[in-house]
């Protein structure tokens, strides 16, 4: 029996170590799946000029030749206000047909539905209903400089932001730290560096006080109002203040009231970005509200303030 097990084991073992036991290949029939045309719009209060980028989707097993391939030109769409056409996009030139363009006659009204549709011959209709959300109160807002220990020894900063919310209302907010970052060139002329141009960036954030608090697109830190219905609340987010990059220490500290399928997508989106390319994480399929499309269109509250 002994002499047995070990032929056994050897053949096994000589089998192991040839190519064909490690390899096999496999003819599949690629997966049926839907065109459908894809897009982002993500609007504010704010917004007065509206671009609209239309893409489309592929097959798991195609081949994209080149990033142009994603585009579709020669969509059209239409921005409605209470079920009433609004706003007709354009394309924003010959050679970009497929970005459109349109001008927003007065910001968004909250509590107004809004809704976007999408056309192209080639695709079904596209189309997806927001409800403007409502404006907020923020009572007022700090950073702490060196205020609470980091990871490795070091001091972090931290941002409170205290908010009074309304009561008997679904609320999700949104709350990002940017830094203002400058672009320089050198003069030859004065022997200096002139400011070309200025942008402000999300800053990461190491974490939240609040264990409801998770992260979401762009650095955002999304928090809904479950769990404080009509009360006051304070928002906390711990963040190194001295990033590089900037002459000053001024951010913008930018805070929203977003609709909850912004809420939905933003979370997801960042879960999919964290499973991306990790084995040991399922994957996460990223939340979309565009009938027979994908993608996302949301309208957000805004308030911006610099510290």
């Amino acid at each position: 029996m002994k002499y047995f097990f070990f032929i056994l084991a050897a053949s096994l073992l000589l089998n192991a170590c040839s190519e064909d036991f490690f390899s096999q290949t496999v003819k599949i029939d690629p997966p049926e799946y839907d065109k459908q045309l894809s897009f982002h719009l993500l609007l504010d209060n704010n917004d007065s000029v509206v671009r609209l980028t239309v893409t489309r989707n592929y097959g798991l097993l195609e081949t994209v030749q080149n990033n142009e391939d994603w585009y579709v030109s020669g969509a059209t769409a239409e921005l409605y206000e209470n079920g009433q056409k609004w706003v007709t996009f354009a394309p924003m030139s010959v050679d970009s047909g497929f970005v459109l363009t349109g001008i927003l006659p007065h910001p968004f009204q909250t509590g107004n539905t809004y809704e976007i549709r999408a056309a192209h011959p080639d695709y079904p209709a596209v189309s997806a209903v927001q409800v403007a959300p409502a404006d907020f109160q923020v009572d007022s807002l700090r950073i702490r400089r060196n205020a609470v220990p980091g990871e490795f020894g070091d001091r972090l900063d931290l941002l409170e932001v205290f908010l009074k919310d309304q009561q008997g209302v679904k609320n999700y907010y949104e709350v990002t730290i940017l830094k203002r970052y400058y672009n320089y060139i050198y003069n030859s002329t004065t022997g200096t560096f002139d400011t070309i141009g200025v942008y402000e960036y999300p800053l990461g954030v190491e974490g939240f006080n609040d264990p409801n608090v998770q992260f979401g697109f762009g650095n955002g830190g999304l928090i809904s109002d479950q769990f404080f219905d009509g009360q006051a609340y304070k928002f906390q987010a711990r963040f190194y203040g001295n990033n590089g990059g900037s002459s000053d220490s001024t951010v913008t500290v930018r805070i929203r009231n977003v609709t909850e399928d912004y809420f939905k997508w933003s979370r997801s989106y960042e879960a999919n970005y964290n499973a991306d390319g990790n084995p040991l994480v399922e994957p996460v399929s990223v939340f979309n509200n565009l009938q027979n499309g994908l993608g996302i269109f949301s309208i957000a509250e805004e308030k911006n303030f610099e510290l």
